[in-house]
């Protein structure tokens, strides 16, 4: 791992074999926050790549399979803080999960990707830089957009990427 990094709770976090995280990542498993309490699990697999200022925050569980990258910029949240106009500062309210994210194996996160609460990426998918992904994607789906979108799927039988418009 290269340094600097944060890991805040790290009882809470698991790395596994030949997985990098770089400068300036940071994982957040909150136990803790505004007087609740909360049983989190970030579980990074084995051969994963987790590029610069990268920030994975869980209050329930982030689970990233084996052989992802990740690269620059990337945001994965499994929670909510809360919203109430008449429960005080947003900053005090207790926050949620909205459901852990859940990364297959030899998943791709292009640059600047936010994963939101409750999402699944099935194993090879692949996200286009900027992407806001805000539901889940089976396997082998290519997505990009904000939100992201399915724009190609990988066909077993042809061996390639085939764009959707394609399949219509």
């Amino acid at each position: 791992m290269k340094r600097p990094r944060i890991l805040k709770g790290r009882r809470y976090i698991q790395i596994g074999k030949n997985s990098h995280l770089h400068s300036n990542c940071l994982l957040q498993a909150v136990s803790e926050y505004e007087g609740l309490s909360y049983h989190p699990l970030i579980q990074i697999g084995n051969n994963v790549y987790i590029g610069r200022n990268a920030y994975l925050v869980a209050c329930d569980q982030i689970i990233i399979g084996d052989g992802c990258v990740l690269s620059e910029h990337i945001y994965i949240t499994d929670l909510n803080h809360g919203f109430d106009p008449h429960g005080g500062p947003i900053m005090k309210q207790a926050i949620q999960s909205k459901g852990p994210v859940q990364l297959g194996a030899n998943c791709f996160l292009g640059y600047r990707t936010t994963v939101v609460p409750g999402v699944t990426l099935g194993e090879w998918c692949i996200v286009g830089a900027n992407s806001v992904v805000t539901r889940s994607f089976p396997a082998y789906s290519m997505i990009a957009g904000a939100p992201a979108k399915v724009i190609k799927i990988y066909s077993q039988q042809l061996q390639r990427w085939v764009a959707v418009d394609a399949l219509n």
